[in-house]
């Protein structure tokens, strides 16, 4: 019994050292991870960080996108797989036959709106909806905040009241991007970045008002570009 019982303490002061050994290393091994992962830098996901981003194609009121084009040039230009003329949707649901560039890709799509139908001549607007990442005018894009637009257009503008008629569009657009060269207009549309529809507290800038871009609650609303045109006259 008694040589029993020295075993045993002899077991014991071997293993209780080694398990204090064991447990201070695997301690710091977990310390040694958890610091490598507070210290690592977050991942950047920001649609804003241009620097980031993948190089987007640009739109201007020239070339295939210019007064003049056709569906025919715009094959000729971005091959005949990638055009395609159907029906889409348009002003306040209504459909209609419109020339759709990479249909099946959204963060390419563009939807180009004919003057005359039967020819598919002469655009009146074409239209780049979110996820679009097309560049336009003056790097006009969607997801923009409203105080980068207000810096391109070196001042503030008017904002039709969320969820009214035209509700988030441009309105009355002065300044660098009333502007644009190629015989154009742009048509730039916002909505809320924080919740749409806005909450109640949010109904001064809501409904069919006009409210000026540099507004306390406007700017509290965080809009951002969601859609936006070139328009031809």
């Amino acid at each position: 019994m008694r040589s029993r019982i020295i075993i045993m303490t002899t077991l014991l002061a071997v293993t209780f050292p080694l398990n204090i050994a064991n447990a201070q290393f695997f301690r710091k091994k977990q310390e040694t991870v958890q610091s490598a992962v507070r210290d690592k830098p977050a991942q950047d996901v920001s649609l804003n960080n241009l620097k980031d981003a993948p190089p987007a194609p640009v739109l201007a009121c020239t070339g295939p996108f210019a007064k003049d084009s056709s569906h025919t040039r715009l094959v000729t230009e971005f091959g005949e797989r990638n055009v395609t003329f159907k029906d889409v949707e348009g002003a306040e649901g209504i459909k209609q036959k419109a020339t759709v560039i990479f249909d099946d890709d959204p963060t390419k799509r563009v939807v180009i709106y004919w003057d005359d139908i039967k020819t598919r001549t002469k655009p009146t607007k074409i239209a780049i909806s979110s996820p679009s990442t097309w560049l336009g005018p003056n790097g006009i894009r969607n997801g923009l905040p409203v105080k980068d637009l207000e810096k391109i257009n070196g001042g503030s503008f008017s904002i039709k009241g969320f969820g009214g008629i035209g509700g988030g569009g441009v309105s009355g657009l002065k300044g660098k991007l009333a502007d644009v060269s190629g015989g154009c207009k742009l048509a730039i549309h916002f909505e809320p970045g924080i919740a749409n529809p806005l909450p109640p507290k949010f109904a001064a800038i809501t409904g069919n008002l006009i409210i000026p871009s540099s507004n306390s609650l406007m700017r509290r609303a965080r809009p951002q570009v969601s859609d936006w045109s070139i328009v031809y006259p």
